[in-house]
């Protein structure tokens, strides 16, 4: 799946699937799965929250380099 798709759609995917995962270790009382996608389930969840944060730093930058009047 992650070879298919682009980095968001599929880092989504995985936040989406690893708690559906968790849930079915837990029924199964299979302990690497459990962790397995706990680990996956994290690293999705931290990786989009930095990439947004790099989003919002960078647009954040672009603005205050482009002054709004070109005059000055």
């Amino acid at each position: 799946m992650a070879i298919l798709l682009p980095r968001k759609p599929t880092l989504i995917c995985l936040a989406v699937l690893g708690p559906i995962c968790i849930v079915d270790g837990i029924v199964k009382k299979d302990t690497q799965e459990i962790l397995a996608m706990l680990v996956v389930f994290i690293f999705a969840i931290v990786t989009l929250i930095n990439d947004r944060k790099k989003k919002l730093a960078g647009k954040n930058a672009r603005e205050r380099s482009n002054p709004m009047n070109p005059n000055r």
